[in-house]
């Protein structure tokens, strides 16, 4: 002990004496020859510089850290990938049925997609994650989370989640194509609607057109025949209507994905379809006209009641005068509310009707030029004073489009300056 003594003051009278970082290193060096462990004992109680202090810290912790083996990166993708596999089989489960599945078990294994093609997107939205993010269910699906981090989970797992996206991307999208496309599995409205947001979600809406034609076209399977038996479709009914949401959902995602091919077929298959017209006069014509159809039977009534309350002439002819300016008033007051709406443009950018379009095909077809409008906003110039400069094939062909379905685009008397 006298002889630690000893040298611990003598290592500490000789490190006081050296002012540079090489002279401590070099005594280091030649007092862990003879007594190691007492010149680390001397060294850890002396002041250090910011940089002997960052890489004695370095060793030190390193020395104390157990060695643990990590499961290489090649190894965690390729579980990660076998994660999403089995859940994507899970989901291919309801397809093996010998009968027709129900729209609660397609709309459940749908639901498994649209988790996991949620966590994707939020992974390609922000690729320099912070140190935690939100766990979310999709996460620890994967096991990607920790199961001891209620708050969030570490940054590890974000990356991992971006290292595997590209992979789990293209199975998302064909698993939840095989389910629909699935003769077993009847669209229903809901259906499209998941379907149509998974690949929204993705960046995969090259099918979208596709299923929205299934959509009406497609036989319903009867439930609870073996072998299935199908009901033919018929592609004009009310049913075979795709909601306006759902199609305006399937329009944003080709114009994301910059497909004017694809975008011009959603608008086909969606809003121009007769069962899409069949349906808005069913759901917001129906009651205005039946109203007006009864407003003369309602018009007698009450001019048969008023030729009471006069002396002036007979009730009959007093019946007749009360009928007719009932009636008049009407139709007149009804016909400026149809004009008004019909001809409405404030909603118009840059696709307007051509001169001559009827005023109820022009409400009927609304819908339509407002879809067409949004692309032509897509593609051309966003400043208002470059527009009618636009030049190309792409372009070309939207106007032509444009033109076969009785529409202008960028009519010149509507244009900046041109008034």
């Amino acid at each position: 002990m006298n002889s630690g003594s000893h040298y611990f003051r003598r290592a500490r009278v000789q490190l006081r004496g050296v002012n540079d970082g090489i002279g401590t290193i070099c005594f280091l060096r030649t007092a862990s020859i003879s007594r190691p462990r007492l010149a680390y004992q001397a060294v850890s109680k002396l002041p250090l510089t910011r940089e002997q202090h960052s890489y004695g810290l370095k060793s030190r912790v390193a020395k104390q850290m157990p060695r643990i083996n990590h499961p290489s990166k090649q190894n965690a993708e390729l579980q990660a990938l076998q994660r999403v596999d089995e859940l994507l089989a899970d989901a291919l489960k309801l397809l093996q049925s010998p009968t027709a599945p129900s729209e609660a078990s397609a709309v459940e294994s749908l639901e498994i997609c649209e988790g996991l093609a949620k966590y994707l997107k939020d992974i390609s939205e922000f690729p320099n994650a912070p140190e935690e993010v939100k766990s979310t269910p999709a996460m620890n699906l994967l096991f990607l989370a920790e199961q001891d981090e209620a708050p969030g989970t570490s940054r590890s797992a974000v990356v991992l989640a971006a290292a595997i996206r590209s992979q789990a991307v293209e199975r998302l999208s064909d698993t939840a194509y095989r389910i629909v496309v699935d003769p077993k599995v009847f669209i229903s409205p809901r259906i499209l609607e998941i379907y149509v947001n998974i690949q929204s979600l993705l960046g995969r809406p090259d099918t979208l057109s596709q299923v929205l034609s299934l959509y009406a076209n497609k036989p319903a399977p009867k439930p609870g025949t073996a072998p299935i038996r199908y009901t033919a479709a018929n592609p004009a009914s009310l049913a075979a209507a795709v909601p306006v949401k759902t199609a305006n959902e399937a329009l944003t995602a080709a114009i994301q994905s910059k497909n004017l091919p694809l975008c011009l077929d959603i608008i086909n298959t969606s809003v121009c379809a007769t069962a899409f017209r069949r349906t808005k006069i069913f759901k917001r014509a129906l009651i205005p006209l039946l109203g007006f159809s009864l407003a003369p039977l309602a018009a007698y009534t009450l001019a048969s009641q008023i030729s009471v309350y006069q002396d002036t002439m007979s009730p009959e002819m007093a019946t007749n005068v009360a009928f007719a300016g009932i009636l008049a008033y009407v139709a007149l007051t009804g016909t400026i509310g149809v004009v008004a709406v019909t001809t409405a443009n404030d909603q118009m950018d840059r696709v307007t009707w051509a001169t001559g379009t009827p005023l109820r095909e022009r409400w009927l077809r609304e819908e339509e030029r407002a879809m067409i409008d949004r692309v032509a906003g897509a593609w051309g110039f966003k400043e208002t004073w470059r527009r009618g400069e636009e030049e190309g094939p792409d372009w070309a062909a939207l106007r032509e489009f444009t033109g076969l379905r009785g529409m202008v685009l960028d009519r010149v008397a509507l244009m900046e300056g041109m008034e």
